[in-house]
């Protein structure tokens, strides 16, 4: 599917989530969440391939993949973190949608902790005693 025709489905979505929702809040809202899972799915495409080419890079120059597998873990929960917030804003729930945010983030830091871990290592083995 083109870019247009993704843009488009956006604006129409918009337009009719719009027009229903004085008049059927809960059909608007569940337009809104199908509306928004069919964008993203668009999303995972090019991101599939993205992926590829980044794991095709790093065995060629023979990388230690758990740092990639950390980024992509970190890229994940940034992605759906955003999702979830933006869905639950939409909805009118900003009290939860900042909680989707700080869990987020916290999934963020603990999934980081190997490289976290791997950069502290590196740091005291390059200072002298």
């Amino acid at each position: 599917m083109s870019l247009v025709q993704i843009i488009l489905i956006g604006v129409v979505a918009t337009m009719l989530i719009t027009l229903i929702k004085s008049y059927q809040p809960t059909f608007a809202l569940i337009l809104l969440i199908v509306t928004s899972l069919f964008l993203f799915y668009f999303i995972l495409i090019p991101l599939g391939e993205i992926i590829d080419l980044i794991r095709t890079l790093f065995n060629r120059f023979r990388l230690d993949t758990i740092y990639l597998e950390t980024v992509f873990q970190v890229i994940g929960i940034a992605y759906l973190t955003e999702l979830g917030s933006q869905l639950t804003n939409d909805a009118g729930l900003n009290s939860i949608a900042s909680k989707i945010e700080l869990v987020g983030k916290i999934s963020i830091l603990f999934v980081s902790i190997p490289v976290l871990t791997a950069i502290i290592e590196t740091i005291i083995h390059l200072i002298p005693y």
